[in-house]
């Protein structure tokens, strides 16, 4: 969770859910029965839909739930029963989740770890000292975190940092700084892009560091749109990025804070493919917001309030195909999606197109849905503390 109140949500981000097959041999967490929220999926390409619940900031209370296909349960705080000899648990604001080569990672932001677990069991194999991890990406060999590496709000401007850890030794083998306060970060076409929102300083960051994969140097910038987050690069030369928008705050006659947006939570294309004439369609992508986001089967699903500019609310799903194309929209109120009231996190079975959407309550559990391709109500269930990042296994 970003600590300035920037962030409003989570993808986040922008890191794709990644998947693997299922493994058939009984696991040493089959005796967690959980709840029962849902017909099992005998079936189906996944195991299990891990969702990691941000919690409070500072009060130590991230957990790791999942979802069960085969029988239909939904098994709250699955790390802390399966590793009772860890005293504090996950630790504090869990800020991004993903999965690689069957083993989780989880990406503590409060504490300063970076966690490794076995998908298969979520014993934990490895913790590794970051300082204020934000968000990761792999390649083949190693995971790339980005940080913001000790800076301070309202303080001094200090740069971040990409740390990178050896799939392997699960040990830091090499480390490059970066714009101020990374966000995102995406691997593609053999190049390494960080989102540097610059959210702790008075005017925000409108970069994308690049880095050569090779060599681990930064190799240049690209301009975005002022304060990014998500990123996610395409292997034709698209790369989409999402903003926090610009944001204003005063206080009404009764002493309410209120919002002004003059920049939207919106999405952006940086287009490095050239058209006729050599121009390319680098811009925004009319219409959409987003504050929460994922990529799956070819699309961006992203979750963000089509008024927040007219000071209304209107939560709409918005698919837009990473390729080109028409893009869709879905408005919560005029489907099931209206039972969802803060929508969190977002993630899409890439096997058969059910939608799952976590629900953040802000002062108690959430929620996670489930919902089909046609935005149909599949099943629901209670969660832990501002559920957010979600990845299937």
């Amino acid at each position: 969770m970003n600590r300035c109140a920037l962030l409003v949500f989570s993808v986040a981000v922008l890191v794709v859910a990644a998947g693997c097959q299922k493994d058939e041999t009984t696991s040493r967490d089959a005796n967690l029965a959980g709840v029962n929220v849902a017909v099992g999926e005998k079936d189906g390409a996944f195991s299990k839909l891990f969702v990691l619940n941000e919690g409070n900031f500072q009060k130590n209370n991230s957990t790791l739930d999942f979802f069960r296909f085969s029988d239909g349960n939904y098994v709250s705080d699955a790390f802390g029963s399966m590793n009772p000899s860890v005293v504090q648990g996950l630790g504090d604001t869990g800020n991004d989740l993903a999965l690689k080569n069957g083993k989780l990672w989880l990406v503590m932001n409060g504490s300063g770890y970076v966690h490794v677990l076995d998908g298969k069991d979520e014993t934990l194999l490895a913790s590794i000292p970051v300082p204020d991890p934000r968000f990761i990406a792999f390649d083949s060999y190693h995971a790339y975190v980005t940080s913001y590496d000790g800076a301070i709000y309202g303080g001094d401007e200090k740069k971040g940092k990409v740390y990178r850890i050896s799939l392997d030794s699960y040990k830091i083998d090499g480390e490059v700084e970066v714009g101020f306060q990374p966000e995102g970060i995406s691997i593609g076409g053999g190049k390494i892009y960080v989102a540097n929102s610059g959210g702790y300083n008075s005017v925000h960051g409108n970069t994308l560091s690049v880095i050569d994969p090779g060599t681990f140097k930064v190799t240049g910038e690209k301009s975005v749109p002022s304060n990014p987050r998500f990123v996610y690069a395409n292997n034709d030369g698209r790369i989409w990025v999402s903003s926090y928008g610009e944001s204003s705050w005063s206080q009404d006659s009764a002493g309410n804070w209120i919002q002004s947006m003059s920049e939207p939570m919106g999405l952006y294309l940086i287009d490095g493919r050239e058209s006729g004439g050599g121009k390319n369609n680098s811009g925004p992508v009319e219409g959409v917001h987003v504050n929460c986001m994922t990529v799956a089967n070819g699309y961006i699903y992203a979750i963000g309030n089509a008024e927040e500019m007219t000071g209304g609310f209107n939560n709409t799903l918005y698919k837009v195909p990473v390729s080109g194309g028409r893009m869709e929209s879905f408005s919560f109120s005029k489907t099931q999606l209206s039972a969802i009231g803060n929508p969190y996190g977002i993630c899409v079975n890439i096997d058969n197109g059910d939608i799952y959407i976590a629900d953040a309550d802000y002062t108690g559990p959430g929620k996670v849905w489930c919902f089909t391709k046609d935005l149909k109500l599949k099943w629901s269930a209670v969660a832990g503390m501002l559920p957010a990042h979600m990845v299937l296994y």
